[in-house]
């Protein structure tokens, strides 16, 4: 790194100074000028507005500012040669937050050299940082490296440092990749403090983590574990949750390593909660289920590992597979994992290691860059690729934006739809009440009261009118008992069914056995004691799935919970957590267990 920073300063003692060039005309040539830029339709500082704005969409909306840039450059190819390179330079910007690799350095090489003649230093940080980010996507590892560390020496003397910090974690990453640990090390504290300066959380969890990551490495797992708690506290305290699950699945390999084998697994299992694909987190709990002696789950964990690993968490799959293999007897099948294992430890393995190692050795005697020349007789074919660029991006905006209203519209019409249905269960069910019941006895005392009135005031008109009414709210409540007392004998007769005992029976037993049939005949029965139950709940949720189905008729049937976990052969939790869930599918808010067997009692 010594001789790094030598070349480096070296070559700043060459960067000269310039300045802008300045033309004095006339007031009536400039009256003119601006009166030819309005007859074309553009003010006369469209352009710098423009980069403005692409520069202030980079971080947040990358894709909107690269196509505001893109439009901005097929406007004006000819502007000057400063718009030119710091329109470049937000390209690059936009690109590295898009994660859209770059083929070559043609693209910003004439960037750097021009800042490095005249501008701010802060355009040439940006330059070399953006630089180093398309030597990374190049595997270029030396001119990376280089360029960030330029990058660094320009921005220590700026205000960027959450951009020096951004510097510090790559060269770090980097050289974690080349296993030169101690080194990166270095460069991630480095980063810590910078981060620390801007104030930017995100970027200090992450220099926790990295700190952390590499102490596991040189299997300092204490220290490893302090760092890991602290980026996880921090995350979760900051609502990062994509981080944290990265934090959380690296902490449960280190209590893997510490020997702690209980500990890990709740961890572990949050994090493949929250990201199935976690391929650390996948092997680990391979390991774990290993050490168990659960050597079915282990071998779906190692397979889960292969399917969506890198190639070394793909390589140590493959050995304790074809370890286990063999303790089974397989020789065939742990035949084919030693051949998966090897071919991957000849990609992965020391050949890596020491390609690695030669490119450090010429990092470090890296003196002299060669640079490229930049294309220009490319310069239609760019325009072309920058005018189909911006119809994507346009084509893409306005499909997103179909699609999200249209989404919007069905989420609330779906909304209106299920309240409908909910009030429309409500009303029939108050009609079937005793409440409704009580409340029409009362009226019928009114209507009593008010009917002898008018015998007494000998309204002929009046009394048929309120006779009527008394009669209607008779015949109602008639209805009503008639109802009641029908349900009630249903009611009874299904308690005393074959099928209702066979399953309060079923769900007292440890493993029982329920057929086909026998759930088929606990839906008839339910259908027919509670005026076809199925249909009524499909009408008023009809994505219901079979699984659900079944724990609607099971509380229905009265079957406690635990007698559900053993029928539908899940844990107590899970019975918990589909009923909660299916209350917020039916009602769209929150509820519990209890609030959903209410609702199917009285559904």
């Amino acid at each position: 790194m010594q001789q790094i920073c030598e070349s480096v300063r070296m070559e700043n003692t060459l960067v000269t100074t310039c300045f802008a060039r300045r033309y004095f005309l006339k007031s009536m040539l400039s009256l003119l000028c601006v009166l030819l830029q309005v007859a074309c339709g553009m003010k006369p500082s469209s352009l710098s507005d423009t980069l403005t704005q692409a520069e202030s969409l980079i971080d947040m909306q990358p894709d909107s500012a690269l196509a505001l840039l893109s439009l901005s450059e097929v406007e004006q190819p000819d502007a000057p040669e400063e718009v030119r390179m710091y329109r470049r330079l937000l390209i690059a910007r936009a690109n590295d937050r898009l994660h859209i690799p770059a083929a070559s350095d043609s693209l910003i090489l004439p960037v750097v050299r021009f800042y490095e003649k005249c501008g701010s230093r802060e355009r040439l940080t940006e330059a070399y940082y953006c630089l180093g980010n398309i030597y990374r996507d190049m595997n270029d590892v030396p001119r990376a490296l280089k360029a960030f560390y330029q990058a660094v020496e320009s921005g220590e003397q700026t205000k960027l440092y959450a951009m020096v910090g951004n510097a510090y974690e790559q060269m770090g990453t980097l050289l974690v990749g080349q296993y030169i640990y101690d080194e990166a090390q270095r460069m991630f504290r480095k980063s810590k403090d910078y981060y620390e300066q801007a104030k930017y959380l995100p970027g200090y969890a992450r220099a926790l983590r990295n700190i952390a990551h590499v102490h596991s490495k040189k299997q300092e797992n204490s220290n490893a574990e302090w760092y890991y708690k602290e980026a996880l506290q921090m995350c979760r305290r900051l609502g990062y949750q994509q981080l944290a699950n990265s934090v959380a699945s690296e902490l449960g390999c280190v209590y893997f390593e510490m020997g702690r084998r209980e500990q890990p697994q709740e961890i572990l299992a949050e994090v493949l909660k929250n990201n199935p694909q976690a391929s650390n987190a996948l092997l680990c709990m391979g390991r774990i289920s290993l050490w168990r002696g659960d050597w079915e789950q282990a071998r779906r964990y190692f397979q889960e590992t292969i399917r969506c690993g890198d190639v070394h968490e793909q390589s140590l799959a493959h050995r304790l597979l074809m370890e286990m293999e063999e303790k089974q007897g397989d020789t065939l099948a742990a035949l084919v994992h030693r051949e998966r294992y090897l071919y991957l430890q000849n990609n992965v393995g020391m050949a890596v290691q020491s390609n690695a190692i030669e490119k450090l050795h010429l990092l470090y005697s890296f003196q002299h860059e060669e640079r490229k020349n930049l294309e220009l007789n490319l310069k239609n074919k760019a325009y072309l690729q920058h005018i189909y660029l911006l119809l994507s991006c346009l084509i893409t905006v306005v499909l997103a934006g179909v699609l999200a209203s249209w989404r919007i519209r069905s989420k609330r019409q779906e909304a209106v739809e299920q309240e409908q249905r909910l009030r429309r269960m409500q009303e029939e069910k108050y009609k079937n009440s005793l409440a409704c019941i009580e409340a029409n006895e009362q009226k019928l005392k009114e209507l009593e009261r008010d009917l002898a009135e008018a015998v007494a005031d000998k309204d002929l008109l009046q009394s048929q009118l309120l006779l009527s009414q008394k009669e209607l709210l008779e015949l109602s409540n008639r209805r009503n008992h008639a109802f009641r007392d029908t349900q009630e004998l249903l009611e009874a007769a299904f308690c005393q069914s074959d099928i209702y005992i066979l399953f309060h029976k079923a769900g007292r037993e440890e493993n029982p056995k329920v057929t086909e049939t026998q759930w088929a005949e606990l839906r008839t029965a339910i259908d027919t004691t509670y005026a076809n139950f199925t249909d009524r709940l499909y009408a008023l949720y009809p994505k219901l799935s079979g699984q659900e189905l079944r724990i609607c008729y099971l509380v229905k049937t009265g079957i406690p919970v635990k007698g559900m976990a053993q029928l539908l052969n899940r844990s107590k939790a899970a019975i918990t957590v589909a009923r909660c869930r299916l209350y917020k599918k039916i009602h769209g808010t929150e509820g519990n267990g209890e609030m959903f067997d209410r609702f199917i009692a009285d559904f």
